[in-house]
Order: C-alpha cells, then sequence, then structure tokens
C-alpha cells in the first residue's frame, strides 16, 4: 500500500468521530465537479429556468432525473458504506443529489443539496415522488405539474437545491456542526469551490484536527492537511475498506 494510504488508515483508526465529505465526482469516472457550472444542469435545471420557463425546465429536469434515479451504488459507494458501519467513518456530508450514498446503506446521509427523488408544493407541504410527477406531466396541457391536494393545484418543484438558490440553512448547519465536532475531516473528490462548502475544511483546521485530502483536483487546503492522495477517491476507499475490513 502506498505511504498516503497507511497515513489515512492510521488517522482514520485514531479517530473515535471521522467525518468524510464526499464531491459531485465521487464514484465516477470523470471530475465531473470541474465542468458543472457549464453543463446542460446548470442551465436547464435552474432556479430561473423554473420560474421563466417552467415546461422548459421539467421538460429536462424529469427525463434527467430519472435517468439519475436509476443508477445504482458504485463499489466506491459501498466501500465507504461499509466503513461507516464498522465505526471507521462517523458521518458523511454528500454535495451529490443522486441518494447513492444511501442507497449503498450509509446512514443519516447530510445531502447538502437534497436529492432529486421527490418534488415538493410550496404552498401546502406536500410532497410527491418522480413516478407521480411523470404522471402529472402526461396530463398537463402547459406541461407543468401541479399540487393534487384539493383546492392547492400550485406548480411543484423539485425538493433539492437548484442551480442558482442558496443551500438549505438545516444541511448547512448539520454541516457545520459536524465539522465542529470531527476528530478528523476527510474530503473526498470535490474541489471546494464554493461557498459554504469551501469552507468546512476550515472548521476543523482552526482546531488542529487532522485532514485528509483525496481527489485529481488539488484545492487550497493540500497544504495544510496531514494526507494528500492525487487520485480519484473510488480505488483509495475501495483499497482502505478491504484492507481494514477484507473483501466485501
Amino acid at each position: 500500500m502506498q505511504p498516503g494510504y497507511e497515513r489515512l488508515q492510521h488517522l482514520l483508526e485514531a479517530a473515535q468521530q471521522p467525518v468524510v465529505l464526499t464531491g459531485l465526482g465521487f464514484g465516477q469516472e470523470i471530475d465531473v465537479e470541474l465542468h458543472a457550472g457549464q453543463s446542460d444542469w446548470a442551465h436547464s435545471a435552474s432556479l430561473e429556468t423554473l420560474l421563466v420557463d417552467p415546461a422548459g425546465f421539467w421538460a429536462f429536469y424529469y427525463p434527467a432525473a430519472m435517468e439519475v434515479s436509476r443508477r445504482q451504488p458504485s463499489a466506491a459507494h459501498i466501500a465507504l458504506a461499509r466503513m461507516q458501519s464498522r465505526g471507521l467513518v462517523s458521518t458523511i456530508i454528500a454535495q451529490s443529489a443522486d441518494h447513492l450514498n444511501t442507497k449503498a446503506g450509509a446512514a443519516d446521509v447530510i445531502e447538502m443539496h437534497g436529492n432529486i427523488l421527490t418534488a415538493k408544493c410550496e404552498r401546502c407541504g406536500e410532497r410527491y415522488g418522480l413516478p407521480e410527477i411523470g404522471a402529472f406531466l402526461e396530463h398537463a396541457a402547459d406541461g407543468v405539474p401541479r399540487c393534487t391536494t384539493p383546492e392547492c393545484g400550485y406548480p411543484l418543484r423539485p425538493s433539492g437545491t437548484l442551480w442558482g438558490e442558496p443551500l438549505p440553512d438545516e444541511a448547512i448547519t448539520k454541516a457545520w456542526e459536524l465539522a465542529a465536532s470531527a476528530d478528523a475531516f476527510i474530503v473526498i473528490d470535490s474541489s471546494l469551490r464554493t461557498i459554504p462548502i469551501s469552507l468546512l475544511p476550515s472548521v476543523p483546521l482552526t482546531r488542529g484536527v487532522p485532514l485528509a485530502m483525496i481527489g485529481r483536483t488539488a484545492t487550497q487546503y493540500d497544504r495544510y492537511a496531514q494526507v494528500v492522495i492525487r487520485s480519484a477517491g473510488a480505488p483509495v476507499i475501495e483499497a482502505l475498506a478491504e484492507r481494514m475490513l477484507g473483501a466485501p
């Protein structure tokens, strides 16, 4: 095993509350975070598009969300969930909205952007799954799904965070609390480019808590980290889980 892997193993073994932050690219073959701002999602699934062209928004969003909902956890997602179940990881903070950490078996995942699996009515609070949204769209003359609660009929929106709107206060508060209580903080496949997520590693760092950075892209925290592994996170986590827990 490479020296960086060994240092990461020792860091996890010594910690009681190690917190992991996973980026958009965790478990994927490419670094999607670098080009996320120029993606179809950034344009067609934005808050602005929902407000200005709701039919166009849903024409893009629904099939794209259905495709994401059909994805299955990667070996890296499963390895990270195994590590959590055995106490090697305390909590996972996820930037992705694909819900794959939870599908893999991880518990109490903090999804910073929510997830794409549901939509909600902002008037009455009712929530709907993607299959229900599909049925609503089939019968919507204007291409916009609406709440079916009696006497409501308000246009629906995705439950998760859209491009151009702030993260939910609850998720931010929880992530901040976890960063403040962690005794090890591990960042995997996150370029840490956007506030407030980019500030999270500074919280344990100011307390002298060890920081580990794993990913293809250099970040502003690398110079302060006890462990830096310049590699995609998936093979690192899979190898580490097998070394510490045995083959799945």
